[in-house]
């Protein structure tokens, strides 16, 4: 796609070129082609002085990434206070967020690393990648099977309040 910017933002990315052409005088010369370029609206030429821009993403993805986490969070964290007699009935694999495909699910996967290794917004997940006990790429679709436990956790944390599950609201969310 054609990148496309109004006036307003192309008179602003001159003004940047002019301030860069000014800093970085060796390369006044690749500046003034920029500005050219910007000043006369040749959007054909905007991929070359700004590279391929992704898309951004949307709000249905950046939801259900974040919806995703936060219900492995809560079911980890859910499975961590129980005692260790409980904890014998569920694996902990269980409630491990079990990542997304990063062939078909690339968006989703993409944005849950960046949100985890970057954003460091689920601290817990990162250290439980760095002990081994997940992987952010699923190497399968992991949607489908995401969107029937959002299901039941929707239902069940509405019960439950805030705070951690019990054992059996664990379960129904695992359907186990």
């Amino acid at each position: 796609m054609t990148l496309q910017f109004s006036k307003e933002q192309r008179t602003i990315l001159i003004n940047q070129m002019e301030i860069l052409k000014r800093l970085d005088p060796q390369n006044s010369d690749e500046y003034e082609r920029k500005i050219e370029v910007l000043y006369n609206g040749y959007s054909y030429f905007y991929s070359d002085i700004f590279g391929e821009i992704e898309e951004e993403f949307s709000p249905e993805i950046t939801r259900k990434v974040f919806d995703v986490l936060n219900m492995y969070r809560n079911l980890y964290f859910s499975f961590k206070s129980l005692t260790s007699e409980e904890q014998e009935e569920i694996s902990e694999e269980d409630v491990l967020f079990q990542g997304f495909d990063g062939n078909e699910e690339y968006n989703h996967y993409r944005f849950a690393k960046h949100v985890v290794n970057e954003a460091d917004l689920y601290l817990e997940i990162s250290k439980l990648i760095d002990e081994g006990k997940i992987e952010m790429n699923s190497h399968r679709n992991r949607l489908h099977y995401y969107n029937k436990l959002l299901s039941r956790w929707t239902k069940v944390k509405e019960l439950a309040g805030r705070g951690n599950l019990t054992l059996q609201q664990i379960k129904n969310v695992l359907d186990k």
